[in-house]
């Protein structure tokens, strides 16, 4: 049986097929296509604190190199990265959620390290940070070109923002992707490790020195005229790394005596050639023994500064902080009259110095 069609029918058949041909051409293009993600390289998390359970202070440095541009547009795409959804890790990254604190500063190296990267790009990145995961999302990222590395800290203004996980743990996986402002580009993995503490003690000891030197154990004052002040001295070389330096100290047993003659001890702080007085002097400055003046010991002078010697011990020779090597000279002095006494004169003199550690 021949069936006979309308020249209508056949029309509306044409234009049937012609739609169905212009609906496979243009419906591939106008569905949503899923994107396939790529997987970035080049992670690294260097954290500041490995520590469990540190509640300020803690910043991220994160480096990555996309696999695909990420093309949103100036300031619209984002960069983030979580951390497991394990209890024990949950609210202890991401410490106070929202925007909070958080500080986002574009890097080219980690602090202490070397990556030599590009600065994440943007001129008003922000932070914020969700929890259960712990998420922290990095927004107001200009455009990502693939194959770059990129560099970005995260870290805290003012409060406890961020912390690590509560307790030590190894292989603590982290997600890191980049979005377009829409939808994800890329995705990566990396792990970190907590531990139980970071903190090294390093203890050293430096063993106590003193050495102490003196010149001699004489000073021969001579044939004593009244004409000159006599002197002779000794000098004591410290060395020592006491953190308050040392102190020198000089007492007698007697003054100058000869069987019951004596000569006096010095009354006024000065000898003068024609009395009889006896005393010391120190090269040195500021002590209980006087510096001598007007000249260095020797038995040229006709008046010099002296103290008293006493049977309880006197400062001549000080320092307030270590020393490797000081030397002072400790000056007796005598002087006598017209009438003194002949005979032979004799003091015992004790010399100490004493570490201040």
């Amino acid at each position: 049986m021949k069936t006979i069609f309308s020249k209508k029918t056949k029309k509306a058949r044409q234009l049937a097929l012609v739609l169905v041909s212009i609906l496979a051409l243009v419906l591939p293009f106008a569905m949503p296509r899923a994107t396939n993600a790529a997987t970035m390289t080049v992670l690294r998390l260097y954290l500041n604190r490995q520590q469990a359970d540190i509640t300020t202070g803690v910043q991220f440095e994160l480096f990555f190199t996309p696999a695909t541009n990420v093309s949103g547009g100036s300031g619209v795409n984002k960069v983030i990265f979580y951390f497991p959804t394990a209890a024990e890790h949950n609210t202890k990254w991401c410490r106070t959620v929202g925007t909070g604190d958080l500080v986002i500063t574009g890097i080219t190296d980690p602090t202490g390290g070397s990556e030599s990267a590009t600065v994440l790009p943007g001129t008003t990145k922000t932070g914020a940070c969700t929890q259960t995961p712990d998420t922290f999302t990095i927004s107001g990222v200009d455009d990502l070109t693939a194959g770059t590395k990129y560099g970005v800290r995260v870290a805290m203004a003012s409060s406890t923002v961020i912390g690590t996980t509560s307790s030590a743990a190894n292989n603590i996986q982290v997600s890191v992707k980049t979005n377009n402002g829409t939808s994800d580009i890329d995705t990566g993995t990396l792990a970190t490790s907590i531990i139980a503490s970071d903190q090294v003690a390093v203890t050293a000891a430096v063993t106590p020195t003193l050495s102490v030197l003196l010149s001699g154990n004489t000073a021969a004052l001579g044939i004593l005229a009244a004409a000159t002040v006599n002197q002779a001295g000794i000098t004591s070389q410290i060395g020592t790394n006491a953190s308050g330096g040392y102190i020198s100290m000089v007492k007698y047993d007697d003054t100058l005596t000869s069987g019951t003659d004596t000569i006096a001890d010095t009354a006024g702080g000065t000898i003068a050639a024609g009395t009889a007085e006896y005393g010391a002097s120190s090269s040195q400055a500021g002590n209980t023994i006087a510096q001598w003046s007007p000249t260095a010991c020797s038995n040229t002078a006709t008046t010099s500064n002296a103290t008293a010697l006493t049977t309880v011990f006197q400062a001549f020779a000080a320092s307030a902080t270590p020393t490797a090597s000081e030397t002072t000279t400790l000056c007796f002095l005598a002087s006598i009259t017209a009438a003194s006494a002949a005979g032979s004169y004799h003091s015992n003199a004790t010399v100490v110095t004493t570490a201040r550690f």
